[in-house]
């Protein structure tokens, strides 16, 4: 009976180590591999691999309008070639590989990136995606990082002004700061537009002094874009002038949103609708006549939701509309004394239709 027992539990290991396949002696791949030992992993790899020692570079403090430049270094340690494929900034960065974009194993290759810091601020970090035939890792991210000071400050660089009203006073306001303890001053304000106005004030914020512009539009504002560029001028020698961009546009009692239609990409075939508003501000009640879509691709559909006072216009593409650009405009009457007529721009795409999956 011992006998028969043993002879048993033999063959069940035996059975055992044949399912697993390996081989009686070997160590098994779930085992800790001896200190500078090599995983079986590793050993039965075969292809390229992409090492980056140091994928973040801080640049630390520059001044704004510098540019900033540095040579990231990787190796294929793979044993076969690496190709760089393609290689994707975040704005306001551009990337190159140097020499040659194949690297062969055992090999360095250099991706040098510059981070142009002319429109920003602050702490900012700009990424670069390497798109490689590295099979474990095809995308790897490096990153330029830091701090981007400036002699003078502009907030917002850019204003925009919006959608307004066309008869009712708007007044929005920029900043424009320097360190308090520096010599500078800004010594003159202008802009173009007289539908728009700029009053400065002196202002002080956490160690830093300048002017709060107060940028006011006219009630008397005609209806359209409103754009404008305020200039100051500094005694700065870094930033002698800054152009601080003015942007948006005067509406009257009707309101069109959106105020252009874009369809996209349509394939032919497959309809589509896109929804505009209509909204009347007058203490008049609006009444609209014709509603006339200038392509026969794009029939109207209008819908009166609040009586004299707010309207939906659906705009459907036809399934039958051939490929090509879709280029046109409705055209709107209404009974209001001074906007008897609305265009909404139209834009998109139809392509052909879709080939039926097999």
């Amino acid at each position: 009976m011992r006998f028969g027992t043993s002879a048993a539990l033999v063959l069940t290991v035996f059975f055992s180590l044949a399912c697993l396949d390996v081989v009686p002696g070997a160590r098994a791949e779930s085992e800790t591999p001896p200190s500078g030992g090599t995983t079986p992993d590793t050993v039965a790899f075969i292809g390229p691999r992409m090492q980056v020692d140091e994928p973040v570079f801080d640049f630390g403090q520059v001044e704004q309008g510098e540019q900033v430049t540095h040579d990231f270094r990787f190796a294929n340690q793979g044993n076969r070639d690496l190709r760089v494929q393609s290689v994707k900034t975040s704005c306001g960065c551009t990337a190159a590989v140097i020499a040659a974009d194949t690297i062969p194993p055992g090999t360095e290759g250099t991706i040098q990136a510059t981070f142009d810091t002319k429109r920003f601020a602050g702490q900012k970090a700009k990424d670069i995606r390497v798109h490689t035939n590295d099979p474990l890792s095809p995308v790897t991210t490096l990153t330029l990082r830091g701090e981007i000071t400036t002699e003078i400050q502009v907030q917002p660089a850019q204003l925009y002004l919006g959608r307004l009203q066309r008869g009712v006073p708007t007044t929005r306001t920029v900043t424009v700061l320097y360190d308090e303890n520096k010599s500078l001053a800004i010594t003159d304000i202008t802009n173009g537009n007289p539908a728009i106005s700029v009053r400065a004030e002196d202002a002080q914020v956490e160690g830093k002094k300048g002017k709060a512009l107060q940028v006011s539009v006219s009630k008397t504002a005609q209806r359209g874009p409103l754009n404008d560029t305020i200039t100051v001028t500094t005694t700065s020698t870094k930033k002698p002038t800054i152009s601080i961009p003015v942007v948006g546009s005067i509406e009257g009692d009707i309101s069109v949103s959106p105020s252009q239609v874009s369809f996209g990409v349509v394939h032919q075939g497959v309809g589509e609708t896109r929804t505009v508003r209509i909204k009347n501000r007058s203490a008049q009640p609006l009444g609209i006549g014709q509603v006339q879509s200038s392509l026969a691709s794009v029939v109207p559909e209008l819908t009166e939701v609040t009586p004299g006072k707010e309207f939906e216009l659906r705009l459907h593409i036809t399934g039958d509309t051939e490929p090509g650009r879709i280029r046109g405009s409705i055209e709107i009457m209404t009974d209001h004394p001074e906007e008897t007529h609305l265009t909404i721009p139209l834009f998109g795409i139809v392509a052909a239709a879709r080939q039926a999956s097999r």
